[in-house]
């Protein structure tokens, strides 16, 4: 859904797998907005996640480090309001509340939301406040979604298109696949289907990366590619492409036969598997 300005919603999540993929949502909905996350989660875990490279990130933490925040309400806030600039829509989205939550004055925390939400009403930034609602005591956010809007987000319904482009819209959408988990315990990996060189383009590259990391593969070796010229990064999106395809088939291959592979060897080798290291030899093998 497309935010408003001035406005302060209210957003329940159980899971960070759902939060990142309703984050991306909300981006490619307000495109031309400015996006910041206040978060819990390190850089290192949340560039697994998400393209970094299209919203701010600030780390929630008791840990006094560079480039962190303090879990109290008034640096966020102040942040915020240094941001309002009346010719860009920025969008800002706590998700460390239960954080900022256990270390402040319950009632002091409430009272300083409930007066900043009657001051952003005048702002052209929007406020979205990330909750695990089960992680804070029922009757405080009782109050504060009674002065908060909803969010709900759904990824937004596909229209067809010329026929050429079909594959595009495929991979734009399949973002929203839940994987199944794996015997290793990781999520299965699934056969996606091939990005054609007619449009391919870097923001198409970066969404299959992150549709590949979600499915727990190493693919740090096509990072370099986001800084090719469309040609180069496409020769070696091509060559990790078929790395993946192999893996997935090794990995099918290793499922439908579990029982009769000795158990710590299935470990051993679903962990290669993962990497994209030493697929010839496994492929030798098994097959």
């Amino acid at each position: 859904m497309e935010v408003s300005h001035g406005s302060v919603y209210l957003y329940d999540f159980t899971t960070y797998e759902q939060l990142m993929n309703d984050v991306e949502i909300l981006m490619d909905i307000n495109a031309d907005a400015n996006f910041s996350l206040y978060s819990r989660m390190p850089t290192r875990r949340l560039i697994e996640k998400l393209d970094l490279s299209k919203i701010n990130n600030y780390l929630i933490s008791n840990m006094t480090k560079r480039n962190t925040l303090s879990p109290n309400i008034d640096e966020i806030l102040t942040i915020i309001r240094n941001c309002e600039n009346n010719d860009i829509h920025n969008v800002h989205l706590i998700d460390g509340l239960e954080l900022i939550y256990d270390n402040s004055d319950k009632q002091d925390l409430l009272r300083k939301l409930t007066a900043f939400i009657d001051e952003i009403s005048n702002f052209q930034s929007t406020l979205i406040v990330c909750v695990d609602n089960l992680a804070l005591d029922s009757s405080w956010i009782i109050k504060l979604a009674s002065i908060t809007q909803k969010l709900t987000i759904k990824a937004p319904k596909l229209t067809a298109i010329e026929e050429s482009d079909s594959t595009i819209e495929e991979i734009e959408s399949a973002e929203q696949i839940q994987y199944e988990l794996g015997i290793d315990g990781g999520p299965r990996l699934a056969y996606l289907s091939r990005l054609p060189k007619i449009g391919f383009t870097r923001e198409i590259l970066v969404k299959r990366i992150l549709q590949w990391r979600r499915m727990g593969l190493d693919v740090s070796v096509i990072e370099p590619s986001l800084s090719y010229d469309t040609v180069k990064a496409f020769e070696l999106y091509q060559e990790v492409e078929e790395l993946v395809r192999r893996a997935t088939e090794l990995e099918r291959f290793i499922h439908a036969n579990a029982g009769d592979i000795d158990a710590t060897q299935v470990t051993t080798d679903m962990f290669r598997i993962r990497q994209l290291t030493g697929l010839d030899e496994l492929e030798k093998k098994y097959y």
